[in-house]
Protein backbone atom coordinates (compact mmCIF):
# COMPACT_ATOMS: atom_id res chain seq x y z
CA UNK A 1 0.00 0.00 0.00
CA UNK A 2 1.38 3.70 -0.53
CA UNK A 3 0.33 6.59 1.97
CA UNK A 4 -0.19 10.15 0.70
CA UNK A 5 2.93 11.72 1.00
CA UNK A 6 0.61 14.79 2.71
CA UNK A 7 0.56 12.39 5.95
CA UNK A 8 2.64 13.15 9.31
CA UNK A 9 5.61 10.95 8.75
CA UNK A 10 5.96 7.13 10.10
CA UNK A 11 8.34 5.08 10.79
CA UNK A 12 9.21 2.04 8.96
CA UNK A 13 9.73 -1.41 10.12
CA UNK A 14 13.40 -0.57 10.20
CA UNK A 15 12.83 2.47 12.67
CA UNK A 16 12.83 5.11 9.79
CA UNK A 17 11.56 8.37 8.43
CA UNK A 18 9.50 7.07 5.67
CA UNK A 19 8.95 9.88 3.65
CA UNK A 20 12.52 10.69 4.60
CA UNK A 21 13.17 7.29 2.99
CA UNK A 22 10.76 8.07 0.01
CA UNK A 23 12.50 11.18 -0.66
CA UNK A 24 16.07 9.48 -1.17
CA UNK A 25 14.74 6.80 -2.98
CA UNK A 26 13.82 9.64 -5.76
CA UNK A 27 17.38 11.15 -5.85
CA UNK A 28 18.99 7.47 -5.73
CA UNK A 29 17.02 7.32 -9.34
CA UNK A 30 19.29 9.80 -11.39
CA UNK A 31 22.83 8.25 -12.71
CA UNK A 32 24.86 8.36 -16.32
CA UNK A 33 22.41 6.74 -18.14
CA UNK A 34 19.38 8.80 -16.71
CA UNK A 35 20.28 12.35 -16.16
CA UNK A 36 15.97 13.75 -16.70
CA UNK A 37 13.48 11.69 -15.45
CA UNK A 38 9.38 12.28 -15.57
CA UNK A 39 6.78 12.06 -13.04
CA UNK A 40 5.69 9.23 -14.50
CA UNK A 41 8.65 7.40 -14.49
CA UNK A 42 9.24 8.06 -10.83
CA UNK A 43 5.72 6.85 -9.98
CA UNK A 44 6.49 3.55 -12.20
CA UNK A 45 10.16 3.17 -10.54
CA UNK A 46 9.12 3.83 -6.99
CA UNK A 47 5.36 2.37 -6.66
CA UNK A 48 4.66 5.83 -5.95
CA UNK A 49 1.54 7.26 -7.25
CA UNK A 50 2.07 10.15 -9.40
CA UNK A 51 -0.05 13.05 -7.49
CA UNK A 52 2.60 11.38 -4.63
CA UNK A 53 5.05 11.73 -6.90
CA UNK A 54 5.36 15.15 -8.59
CA UNK A 55 4.31 16.48 -4.39
CA UNK A 56 7.87 14.87 -3.57
CA UNK A 57 9.59 16.19 -6.78
CA UNK A 58 7.96 19.75 -5.89
CA UNK A 59 9.39 19.77 -2.11
CA UNK A 60 13.24 18.54 -3.16
CA UNK A 61 12.88 21.31 -5.99
CA UNK A 62 11.92 24.17 -3.61
CA UNK A 63 14.60 22.84 -1.20
CA UNK A 64 17.49 22.69 -3.97
CA UNK A 65 17.43 19.06 -4.33
CA UNK A 66 16.02 19.08 -8.21
CA UNK A 67 15.48 21.54 -10.96
CA UNK A 68 12.34 21.19 -13.01
CA UNK A 69 13.64 21.71 -16.87
CA UNK A 70 10.41 20.83 -18.45
CA UNK A 71 7.01 20.32 -17.22
CA UNK A 72 7.02 17.34 -14.72
CA UNK A 73 10.91 17.17 -15.86
CA UNK A 74 13.18 16.71 -13.37
CA UNK A 75 16.92 16.68 -13.09
CA UNK A 76 19.50 16.60 -10.24
CA UNK A 77 19.76 20.30 -8.29
CA UNK A 78 22.86 22.03 -7.17
CA UNK A 79 22.39 20.87 -3.70
CA UNK A 80 23.00 17.55 -4.51
CA UNK A 81 26.28 18.46 -6.32
CA UNK A 82 27.14 20.01 -2.93
CA UNK A 83 26.70 16.96 -1.13
CA UNK A 84 28.41 15.35 -3.56
CA UNK A 85 31.61 17.42 -3.27
CA UNK A 86 31.42 17.48 0.56
CA UNK A 87 31.29 13.42 0.83
CA UNK A 88 34.04 13.16 -1.79
CA UNK A 89 35.95 15.86 -0.74
CA UNK A 90 36.47 14.14 2.95
CA UNK A 91 37.31 11.02 1.56
CA UNK A 92 40.84 10.25 2.93
CA UNK A 93 41.88 7.79 0.39
CA UNK A 94 41.55 10.34 -2.35
CA UNK A 95 43.75 13.11 -0.80
CA UNK A 96 45.71 10.13 -0.17
CA UNK A 97 46.19 8.84 -3.43
CA UNK A 98 46.05 12.05 -5.76
CA UNK A 99 49.88 12.85 -6.12
CA UNK A 100 50.50 9.62 -7.05
CA UNK A 101 47.92 8.90 -9.43
CA UNK A 102 49.59 12.36 -10.98
CA UNK A 103 52.77 10.83 -11.48
CA UNK A 104 51.14 8.00 -12.92
CA UNK A 105 48.82 10.11 -15.70
CA UNK A 106 52.41 11.83 -16.30
CA UNK A 107 54.27 8.67 -16.93
CA UNK A 108 52.40 6.64 -19.10
CA UNK A 109 50.43 9.65 -20.92
CA UNK A 110 46.95 8.21 -20.09
CA UNK A 111 43.87 8.54 -18.53
CA UNK A 112 43.44 7.58 -14.94
CA UNK A 113 40.96 6.67 -12.55
CA UNK A 114 40.19 5.90 -9.18
CA UNK A 115 36.99 4.25 -7.71
CA UNK A 116 35.96 2.22 -4.80
CA UNK A 117 33.35 -0.40 -4.47
CA UNK A 118 29.80 0.14 -3.17
CA UNK A 119 27.06 -2.68 -3.32
CA UNK A 120 27.51 -4.22 -6.67
CA UNK A 121 28.95 -1.18 -8.97
CA UNK A 122 31.96 1.13 -8.26
CA UNK A 123 32.00 4.48 -8.03
CA UNK A 124 34.71 6.89 -9.17
CA UNK A 125 36.24 8.68 -7.08
CA UNK A 126 39.04 10.32 -9.01
CA UNK A 127 39.42 10.93 -12.24
CA UNK A 128 42.70 12.57 -14.04
CA UNK A 129 42.21 12.65 -18.22
CA UNK A 130 44.69 12.62 -20.87
CA UNK A 131 43.78 14.80 -24.18
CA UNK A 132 42.40 11.74 -26.06
CA UNK A 133 39.07 12.74 -28.32
CA UNK A 134 37.58 9.54 -27.27
CA UNK A 135 36.87 9.97 -23.94
CA UNK A 136 34.13 8.12 -21.74
CA UNK A 137 31.52 10.51 -20.55
CA UNK A 138 32.07 9.49 -16.71
CA UNK A 139 32.72 12.22 -14.13
CA UNK A 140 33.57 11.80 -9.99
CA UNK A 141 30.78 10.30 -8.75
CA UNK A 142 29.93 8.27 -11.97
CA UNK A 143 28.91 4.60 -11.19
CA UNK A 144 29.60 1.19 -13.42
CA UNK A 145 28.73 -2.36 -12.94
CA UNK A 146 31.22 -3.82 -10.92
CA UNK A 147 31.23 -7.15 -12.74
CA UNK A 148 31.26 -5.10 -16.48
CA UNK A 149 34.39 -2.71 -15.47
CA UNK A 150 37.94 -3.44 -15.27
CA UNK A 151 37.82 -1.13 -11.83
CA UNK A 152 34.70 -3.49 -10.46
CA UNK A 153 36.81 -6.60 -11.26
CA UNK A 154 40.27 -5.49 -10.14
CA UNK A 155 38.29 -5.62 -6.68
CA UNK A 156 35.69 -8.66 -7.19
CA UNK A 157 38.85 -10.95 -7.76
CA UNK A 158 40.66 -10.03 -4.52
CA UNK A 159 37.61 -10.26 -2.29
CA UNK A 160 36.96 -12.68 0.15
CA UNK A 161 34.21 -15.47 -1.65
CA UNK A 162 31.78 -14.71 0.52
CA UNK A 163 31.53 -11.02 -0.58
CA UNK A 164 32.43 -12.11 -4.32
CA UNK A 165 29.58 -14.15 -3.88
CA UNK A 166 27.21 -11.62 -2.90
CA UNK A 167 28.00 -8.94 -5.67
CA UNK A 168 27.45 -11.93 -8.09
CA UNK A 169 24.53 -12.80 -6.68
CA UNK A 170 22.99 -9.46 -6.93
CA UNK A 171 24.25 -8.47 -10.59
CA UNK A 172 22.12 -8.21 -13.42
CA UNK A 173 25.00 -8.79 -15.84
CA UNK A 174 23.96 -5.82 -18.14
CA UNK A 175 25.06 -6.09 -21.48
CA UNK A 176 26.96 -2.53 -22.40
CA UNK A 177 28.14 -3.29 -25.41
CA UNK A 178 28.67 -6.57 -28.01
CA UNK A 179 31.83 -7.11 -26.28
CA UNK A 180 30.23 -6.91 -22.76
CA UNK A 181 30.65 -10.41 -21.05
CA UNK A 182 27.38 -11.53 -19.05
CA UNK A 183 27.97 -15.00 -18.10
CA UNK A 184 28.67 -16.02 -14.63
CA UNK A 185 30.66 -18.72 -14.98
CA UNK A 186 33.01 -16.97 -17.64
CA UNK A 187 33.67 -14.12 -15.22
CA UNK A 188 34.54 -16.38 -12.55
CA UNK A 189 37.13 -17.91 -14.95
CA UNK A 190 38.19 -13.93 -15.48
CA UNK A 191 38.52 -13.54 -12.12
CA UNK A 192 41.07 -15.95 -11.45
CA UNK A 193 43.00 -15.07 -14.16
CA UNK A 194 42.93 -11.38 -12.75
CA UNK A 195 43.98 -12.77 -9.42
CA UNK A 196 47.35 -14.65 -10.82
CA UNK A 197 48.28 -11.97 -13.04
CA UNK A 198 47.30 -8.83 -10.50
CA UNK A 199 45.65 -6.96 -12.90
CA UNK A 200 42.76 -6.67 -15.33
CA UNK A 201 41.59 -6.40 -18.95
CA UNK A 202 38.71 -4.84 -20.58
CA UNK A 203 38.59 -4.59 -24.11
CA UNK A 204 35.54 -2.42 -25.15
CA UNK A 205 33.11 -3.65 -22.46
CA UNK A 206 31.79 -0.66 -21.11
CA UNK A 207 32.37 1.66 -24.39
CA UNK A 208 32.93 0.76 -27.79
CA UNK A 209 36.65 1.98 -28.63
CA UNK A 210 37.69 2.39 -25.28
CA UNK A 211 39.95 -0.18 -23.28
CA UNK A 212 40.92 -0.51 -19.21
CA UNK A 213 43.50 -1.64 -17.49
CA UNK A 214 42.69 -1.92 -13.51
CA UNK A 215 45.14 -2.97 -11.03
CA UNK A 216 43.05 -3.19 -6.75
CA UNK A 217 43.77 -0.90 -4.05
CA UNK A 218 44.43 -3.44 -1.21
CA UNK A 219 43.99 -2.51 2.60
CA UNK A 220 44.81 -4.36 5.84
CA UNK A 221 44.48 -8.49 5.13
CA UNK A 222 45.18 -8.03 1.73
CA UNK A 223 41.39 -6.96 1.29
CA UNK A 224 41.28 -4.36 -1.99
CA UNK A 225 39.63 -0.94 -1.08
CA UNK A 226 39.25 0.98 -4.19
CA UNK A 227 41.15 -0.07 -7.91
CA UNK A 228 42.82 1.85 -10.59
CA UNK A 229 43.04 1.77 -14.01
CA UNK A 230 44.12 3.40 -17.26
CA UNK A 231 41.67 4.18 -19.90
CA UNK A 232 43.22 3.87 -22.93
CA UNK A 233 41.42 4.65 -26.41
CA UNK A 234 43.33 2.80 -28.57
CA UNK A 235 44.04 -1.31 -29.43
CA UNK A 236 46.49 -2.49 -26.78
CA UNK A 237 49.36 -4.23 -28.14
CA UNK A 238 51.60 -6.90 -25.90
CA UNK A 239 54.39 -3.42 -25.97
CA UNK A 240 51.46 -1.29 -24.54
CA UNK A 241 50.48 -4.24 -21.50
CA UNK A 242 54.34 -4.52 -20.90
CA UNK A 243 55.26 -1.06 -20.83
CA UNK A 244 51.98 0.36 -18.55
CA UNK A 245 51.52 -2.61 -16.63
CA UNK A 246 54.20 -2.18 -14.38
CA UNK A 247 53.45 1.33 -13.37
CA UNK A 248 50.01 0.71 -12.78
CA UNK A 249 50.70 -2.42 -10.26
CA UNK A 250 53.46 0.04 -8.87
CA UNK A 251 51.05 3.03 -8.55
CA UNK A 252 48.34 0.57 -6.97
CA UNK A 253 50.97 -0.81 -4.32
CA UNK A 254 52.28 2.20 -3.48
CA UNK A 255 48.85 3.89 -2.78
CA UNK A 256 48.01 0.50 -0.52
CA UNK A 257 51.38 1.27 1.94
CA UNK A 258 49.68 4.69 2.19
CA UNK A 259 46.72 3.49 3.30
CA UNK A 260 47.82 0.95 5.12
CA UNK A 261 50.97 3.35 6.81
CA UNK A 262 48.11 5.17 7.70
CA UNK A 263 45.84 3.24 8.94
CA UNK A 264 48.20 1.37 11.35
CA UNK A 265 48.89 4.76 13.48
CA UNK A 266 45.32 5.39 14.01
CA UNK A 267 44.49 8.35 11.80
CA UNK A 268 41.01 7.70 9.69
CA UNK A 269 41.04 6.93 6.19
CA UNK A 270 37.89 6.49 4.18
Amino acid sequence: MVHDANQSPKSNTEGGIQSVARALSILELFDDRRPLITTNEIASLTGLNRGTAYRFCQTLRKLGYLEEVRQSTFRPGLKVLSLAQAALGGRGLVDLATPRLQQLRHDTGETVNLAQPDGNEVVYVARLLNDDLLALRLVVGSRLPMVSSSLGRAILAFMPPDARDAVLDSSDFPKLTTHTLTDRARLMDRLKEIRERGYALNDQEVAVGVRGVAAPVLGAGGVPIASINLSIARPLSTEDLEKLTPMLLDAARDIGRRVESIDKFGEQVS
